[in-house]
């Protein structure tokens, strides 16, 4: 990844896909979305154990980073 010289805040989306294309392309990309499906998993435990009304918002990213870690899209 390079560097950024001259940070404005009109390169962040630039800066943002660059990091996000190159954490889809490496291997090591798999353990950062293993970790983010046991976290988010845990929370969506946590929310239902305490009865929160706005659980199914979890759900979206417990499916999304559990199918991203098995590397199924």
């Amino acid at each position: 990844m390079k560097v950024v010289k001259n940070f404005v805040h009109a390169d962040l989306p630039l800066i943002f896909a660059e990091i996000f294309y190159h954490m889809a392309s490496s291997a090591t990309s798999k353990f950062i979305y293993w970790i983010l499906f046991l976290g988010f998993t845990a929370l969506f435990i946590f929310a239902i154990a305490s009865h929160w009304e706005y659980l199914t918002l979890i759900l979206p990213f417990v499916c999304t980073t559990f199918v991203k870690a098995l590397d199924i899209i």
